[in-house]
C-alpha cells in the first residue's frame, strides 16, 4: 500500500506534463469556469473531444486479447514464484501503439460480418480511444483473480479440485459483483472533480503524447533513439540479465553477505538469511525484487514503508531471534506462515477435518495441544490491524474537511465537472442495467456457494455482499482523493471466522466475494475515470471491462492448473525445489489465513486471555498515532506530519509473513537515486526517462518469467522442462558433513533445517 499525497503526486503530474509538451495539446475551451477543479487535471487533460472516433474495433479485439492473455499468464505465474513480477501497462501502451498503427497501415479496408453484426478491418487511423480501450481492457485482465486462491489451496492442501464449470463461475462471479456496484456508485465516486484517482493521469499523459505524432517522433533519448528503440532496448538488457537471478544464479537474488561469514551459526542464518530469515543488509540483484516503482512512487510513501520493515525485520527479528522471545527458535523458521504445537512440530490442520473440510473439535482436542504461530507471523495480524485504523484515522483528521465537502458536492449535484459535461455526449449505461447484472452475479455466487461446497449459506453470501457495499463508499472515496486507501481483507477473515467458525474453505470465499468485490469495484471505478478523462463512451468501457474479466479470468485458470501439475510437490511442501524459486508463498500465506481465521477461528486463536490477545489492541492503537500527529500539526505547522502515515508504515512491518526479505537495500538504493537526487537536482532528466525505463525494466523482467515458465519450467509441456547446470550459483546441495548450504549460501547443521523449508 502506498501514499500519493496531493504535493508530490501534484509535482510528477507537472513533471510530466513539461515532458509531453502539453502545450501542443490544443484546448477548446480556456476559461476558468470551464475547466476543472483541480490543477493537476487541468493540467493534463485536455477539454478536447472528437465524438466521430471509433473504440470498438478489430483491431481493440485483436490486441486487447493478445496482451490480456499475455498480462494474466504473467501474473499467474508469479503468483507461485519466490521472485514476484509485473506486466508493465506502458508495455502495453507501447506496444499496443506500435502494433496497432502497423495494422492501420496493412490491413485491408472491407468488413466482416457475424450474423447481424459488421465490422470494418480497418476503420481508419489508430485513434487514442481505441488505444486506452485496449489499456483498460488488458489492465483488467493482467492480474491473477482473487478466486484462484482458492481453487489453488483446494487443490494443493485438501487434494480436491473443483471442476472447470464451478471454477469459472468462481472466478466470474467474484471479479463481476464488483461492476454491478461500479456502475450504481460512479455518480458519486467518478463524476465529481474532486474523485480525481490519481494514477490515471500519468495515463493521460502517455496515451496524449504518443497520439502527438509530431512531438513524439522527434523527442530523442539518449544516442538519438526514439522512445520505442530505447524502450525495447533497456527491455531486451534486462531480458538476458534476469536469466542469471531466475535461472542460472539464483544467488544473485539472495545476497546474504553477512551471513557467509558463519553460514551454520544458527544466529548469522536466522537474523541474515535473505531466504528464510530477517535479510538484515542483505540485498538482491534480481529486479522483481526491486521494481520499477520505486523510481516514481512519492519518496515520503517508500521510505514509511520500507521503514515498516526494516524496524520489524532488521530490528525486532534479531532481537525477538537472538533473545529466543516467545520461544521464537522452537518453531525453526523465524518467518513462516505454518502453524506448529508447542514443541515446534508442524500442525497440519488437514488431519483434523471432517469429509466437508469443518473442523472436527474431538479430534482437535485430542491432540491435547492448541495450535501456534510463530511469533512474527502473529504479530503480523497485529500490524494488519493497525494498517487499517490508522488509514481511516489518517485520512479523517488530514483529510477529513476535503472528503466531506467532495461528498456534498457530489450528492447535491453542485458544480459539474466539465469532463463530466462532456460525457453527456455518449450514451450513458442504465442504472437498471447495472442492477440487473449484479442480480445475475449473486444468484451465480449462492448457486456455486452450495453446488461445489463453498460451506457459506446463502445468508452468509448476503453479508458479505452488504459488507462490500459498506466497505466500498468510504475507501473508494479515500483512494480517489488521496490515492491511497487500506487493504480490508483482514476485516471479512474476522467477520466470518466469529460467523462461521471451524470452516476454511467457507472463510476463504467469504473473504473472496467480501474483499474482491469491493476491490474489483474499486479498479473498474478507477478505469471509469480513465475513460471519462479520455472521453470513451460508457458502453464501450463496459464492453471493455468486462472482455478484459472473461479473457483474464480463463488464463489465469488455465495457467494455474499448469502450474500446479507441474510443480505440485514444491508448491505443497511434499518436495524442494532445488533452485529455491517455486515456494508456492502466496498459497502459503492464503491457507494460514484460512486455517487461523475459519478452521480454528479468531474465538481460538485472539481470545483475550490468549497468547495472541493483544492483537486486537491494534485497531485502537491504529486509530489514536494519526490524532496524535494531527495535534502536533497543530502546535507545530511547519512540520509536514502528514507525510508520516502509519498505515503504510504498519504495511511494511507485516509485509513478509513467508519471508524473502530481500530487495530492501536495493529499493532504498532506487528510491533515493530517483526520487530525491534525481527529481530534486536533475528533474528534467528524471521527467523525459523515468516512466518510461521503469516501463521497460519491468516489462523485460516480466518476459524472462514467462519465458521460463513456457519454455524452461514445462509450462506447456513436460518436455519443455529443464534444470540450470549445477554449480555454486544455483544449487541448495550438501557439503558431505550432514550440512546444507541454502539457495543464499546459509545454512543449517545436525537436524536443524532451517535452510530448507
Amino acid at each position: 500500500m502506498s501514499e500519493k499525497q496531493d504535493l508530490d503526486a501534484e509535482k510528477d503530474f507537472y513533471a510530466l506534463e513539461k515532458a509531453g509538451n502539453h502545450d501542443s495539446i490544443t484546448h477548446l475551451d480556456e476559461e476558468p469556469q470551464e475547466n476543472s477543479k483541480i490543477e493537476a487535471v487541468r493540467l493534463v487533460v485536455p477539454l478536447t473531444d472528437d465524438t466521430d472516433l471509433v473504440c470498438i474495433t478489430f483491431r481493440f479485439w485483436v490486441l486487447s486479447l493478445l496482451f490480456s492473455i499475455m498480462g494474466s499468464v504473467i501474473y499467474q505465474y508469479y503468483y507461485f514464484r519466490v521472485a514476484s513480477g509485473t506486466f508493465s501497462i506502458y508495455f502495453v501502451n507501447l506496444a499496443s501503439y506500435a502494433l496497432g498503427t502497423s495494422m492501420a497501415k496493412i490491413l485491408p479496408n472491407k468488413s466482416i460480418s457475424i450474423g447481424s453484426y459488421s465490422m470494418s478491418l480497418n476503420p481508419g487511423p489508430f485513434n487514442i480511444k481505441e488505444h486506452a480501450l485496449i489499456g483498460i481492457a488488458v489492465s483488467t485482465a493482467a492480474t491473477s483473480a482473487y478466486a484462484i486462491d482458492i481453487l489453488t489451496v483446494t487443490d494443493l492442501f485438501l487434494k480436491h479440485r473443483i471442476n472447470t464449470l464451478g471454477s469459472f463461475v468462481l472466478i466470474f462471479t467474484t471479479q463481476c459483483l464488483g461492476y454491478g456496484m461500479a456502475g450504481v456508485l460512479r455518480k458519486y465516486l467518478v463524476y465529481p472533480a474532486e474523485m480525481v484517482w490519481w494514477t490515471n493521469l500519468v495515463q493521460v499523459v502517455f496515451y496524449n503524447a504518443m497520439h502527438n505524432t509530431d512531438e513524439f517522433k522527434s523527442k530523442k533519448m539518449i544516442r538519438g533513439w526514439s522512445y520505442m528503440k530505447y524502450f525495447w532496448v533497456v527491455c531486451f538488457s534486462m531480458f538476458v540479465w534476469q536469466f542469471l537471478p531466475q535461472f542460472l544464479a539464483p544467488i544473485l537474488g539472495f545476497i546474504s553477505w553477512i551471513c557467509w561469514i558463519k553460514p551454520f551459526d544458527m544466529n548469522m542464518w536466522g537474523i541474515f538469511s535473505t531466504y528464510s530469515g530477517g535479510g538484515v543488509l542483505g540485498f538482491s540483484l534480481d529486479w522483481t525484487s526491486i521494481g520499477g516503482s520505486t523510481m516514481w512512487l512519492p519518496l515520503s510513501a517508500q521510505l514509511c514503508n520500507l521503514g515498516g520493515v526494516v524496524v520489524s525485520y532488521w530490528i525486532m527479528l534479531p532481537i525477538f531471534w537472538v533473545l529466543n522471545i516467545w520461544d521464537m527458535k522452537t518453531f525453526v523458521k523465524p518467518l513462516t506462515p505454518s502453524l506448529f504445537f508447542s514443541n515446534g512440530t508442524r500442525f497440519r490442520v488437514q488431519e483434523y477435518l471432517n469429509p466437508d473440510y469443518s473442523l472436527n473439535e474431538e479430534l482437535y482436542k485430542a491432540a491435547g495441544d492448541t495450535a501456534m504461530m510463530t511469533p512474527m507471523y502473529a504479530l503480523e495480524f497485529f500490524y494488519a490491524f493497525v494498517a487499517l485504523t490508522a488509514c481511516l484515522s489518517h485520512v479523517f483528521w488530514f483529510h477529513g474537511g476535503t472528503i466531506l465537502k467532495s461528498w456534498r458536492e457530489a450528492v447535491g449535484h453542485k458544480d459539474e465537472d466539465v469532463h463530466a459535461k462532456m460525457m453527456r455526449a455518449y450514451p450513458e449505461i442504465p442504472q437498471l442495467w447495472y442492477a440487473g447484472f449484479y442480480a445475475v452475479m449473486f444468484g451465480l455466487s449462492v448457486m456455486v456457494s452450495e453446488v461445489y461446497g463453498l460451506q457459506i449459506p446463502w445468508w452468509g453470501m448476503i453479508v458479505a455482499c452488504l459488507l462490500a457495499w459498506v466497505l466500498t463508499l468510504p475507501i473508494c472515496a479515500m483512494t480517489a482523493i488521496t490515492g491511497y486507501g487500506p487493504g480490508l481483507n483482514i476485516i471479512t477473515e474476522l467477520v466470518c471466522g466469529y460467523m462461521l467458525p471451524g470452516k476454511p474453505i467457507a472463510n476463504m470465499a467469504f473473504k473472496c466475494y467480501g474483499y474482491t468485490a469491493m476491490y474489483q469495484c474499486m479498479t473498474l471505478l478507477s478505469d471509469l475515470k480513465l475513460g471519462l478523462y479520455m472521453k470513451i463512451p460508457p458502453r464501450s468501457m463496459f464492453v471493455s471491462q468486462l472482455w478484459g474479466s472473461i479473457v483474464g479470468g480463463v488464463f489465469n485458470y488455465i495457467t494455474m492448473i499448469a502450474i500446479i501439475d507441474a510443480q505440485r510437490p514444491y508448491l505443497d511442501g511434499t518436495g524442494h525445489d532445488p533452485a529455491g524459486l517455486w515456494t508456492g508463498a502466496g498459497p502459503n500465506v492464503f491457507w494460514g489465513s484460512a486455517q487461523i481465521f475459519g478452521a480454528l477461528g479468531p474465538q481460538r486463536m485472539f481470545n483475550s486471555d490468549g497468547i495472541y490477545g493483544y492483537a486486537y489492541w491494534g485497531f485502537l492503537i491504529g486509530a489514536i498515532l494519526p490524532f496524535i500527529l494531527w495535534l502536533l500539526s497543530k502546535k507545530y505547522p511547519k512540520v509536514k506530519w502528514e507525510k508520516i502515515n502509519f498505515s503504510i508504515i504498519a504495511g511494511g512491518m507485516g509485509g513478509f509473513p513467508n519471508g524473502f526479505i530481500r530487495g530492501v537495500t536495493g529499493s532504498l538504493i532506487v528510491a533515493f537515486v530517483f526520487r530525491y537526487w534525481l527529481y530534486r537536482y536533475h528533474k528534467n532528466w528524471w521527467s523525459k526517462y523515468t516512466f518510461i525505463l521503469s516501463a521497460a525494466l519491468d516489462t523485460g523482467a516480466a518476459f524472462t518469467g514467462l519465458f521460463l515458465f513456457v519454455f524452461i519450467s514445462g509450462g506447456i509441456s513436460d518436455k519443455l522442462m529443464f534444470d540450470a547446470p549445477s554449480w555454486w550459483g544455483n544449487y541448495v546441495f550438501p557439503d558431505g558433513n550432514g550440512e546444507f548450504y541454502g539457495i543464499d549460501r546459509c545454512g543449517s547443521s545436525g537436524n536443524w533445517t532451517g535452510g530448507l523449508p
